[in-house]
Parts: structure tokens; sequence; C-alpha cells
């Protein structure tokens, strides 16, 4: 895999490429590790807040640590912090802790998961100053709160809600560098590059120059792809 080729990141998806320009990071829940077709694609696994309380929490830990000994499995995540379960603040944050951890016993990068928990999350990055990226996937929180999360060390991944022309989301795209901006499709069925098109008019790039600064992106923060090329 060379720099020139036409690929596309997805930093996060649920499901295979469904296209040769595509390559996908998918998602999977620690609950529901090992697909049987791990061999065959390149993943992110982690505890879900969504399963908090609702699984055995040390078994399920005990599989996300199995989970990144294995070379197809490229990030921890999706994990974090979300204010609209049920599941205990205290409980979602320790269970988020113990993960943090484990990615940074393995060099692996961190995919998030924030619902109206972005100054909780600001608070943890400065108070435990984690080594690994920290990678907010579908972002569509407001401009001055990326701007914000982006001082704090954060990168953003946006999906398919910049395609719909909300002045929210477009104005937040603005004020990420593309240095620290992924993109994705999470369960959307839209076309990864199509994405890509609607971010690079954003910001105001081609797409090839979007492209490549995204796959550059990844080569800097995805150590497991880095060893890919």
């Amino acid at each position: 895999m060379q720099t020139g080729q036409k690929i596309f990141i997805n930093i996060h998806g649920h499901r295979h490429a469904n296209n040769i320009q595509e390559w996908v990071m998918m998602n999977l829940m620690a609950k529901d590790y090992p697909p049987d077709d791990i061999e065959n694609g390149y993943y992110s696994v982690g505890f879900h807040p969504y399963n908090v309380g609702k699984v055995e929490e040390e078994e399920t830990l005990n599989k996300v640590r199995l989970a990144t000994e294995n070379l197809h499995v490229f990030a921890v995540g999706e994990i974090g912090l979300d204010k609209s379960i049920e599941a205990p603040m205290d409980m979602q944050m320790r269970i988020f802790e113990k993960q943090v951890e484990i990615a940074e016993y393995t060099d692996l990068p961190v995919i998030l998961h924030v619902v109206r928990a972005f100054n909780e999350m600001i608070t943890f990055m400065k108070t435990h100053k984690p080594v690994v990226p920290m990678i907010i996937h579908g972002y569509n929180g407001s401009a001055q709160m990326a701007e914000e999360l982006i001082g704090a060390g954060f990168l953003i991944s946006f999906g398919q809600a910049i395609a719909r022309e909300h002045s929210k989301i477009v104005e937040a795209v603005h004020k990420v560098p593309v240095e620290k901006l992924f993109l994705e499709t999470d369960e959307g069925d839209i076309d990864i590059r199509e994405i890509y098109h609607f971010a690079a008019e954003v910001k105001g790039v081609s797409v090839d120059q979007l492209r490549i600064q995204i796959f550059e992106n990844a080569r800097a923060h995805l150590p497991r792809f880095a060893d890919l090329l």
C-alpha cells in the first residue's frame, strides 16, 4: 500500500469495504469478539457504554485485552461516556478508564463514543494525559466545542451528518485542522467517497488532497496501519 494509491480511509464503520478504494476499520463490540471472519478485515474492539451494566464487566474487559493481541485489531473502541443512557456515569467512567489503560499498554489508539459528556472527556484528558491518540467518532457538536476538543488534544472524525448541510456541523468541520481530521460512515450506507467530497468542499481543498492527508493521519496515529505499508 502506497500513499499515491487512491485509498479512502474510513476510520469507523460497521461493514466491510464496499469498493476497492475504501479501507475501513470496522467497529466490533467486545461482547461479540471474535468474529468468524477476523482475518478478513481490520477492527476496533471495545466495551461500549451501551453494554455497561448489561454484561459481565471483567469478562468483557478481558475480551478487549484479548482482542488487542490480534494484529487485525487496530484500536480500542468504541468506548466512552454517554449521558443519554441509564448506566451510572461513575460506572461508565471506571470502565472507560480501564480500557484507556489497555490501549496505552498495547500502544493502540482509542475510538471514542461521547454523548453530552464532552466536558467530562476534556477533564479526563487534562487529568490523565493519555499518550495514545484519542479519536472522537461521529462528531455532531458545535464549532466552539470542536475547537476546545482539538485544544485538549483530541482528534475528530465526522460522518454522514456533514452531507446534510447542517450549519453546525459544517462550521465544526471548518474549525478542525485537516491534520486532526478523520472521516467515517459509522452505521450509514453512504459511500465514504461521498463524505470525502462534502468534507473537501467545506475545507476548500481537493478530494485528492484530503484523501492523502487523512491517509497520512492514519499512518501517524494508527501504528498497525503504518505496519501495513
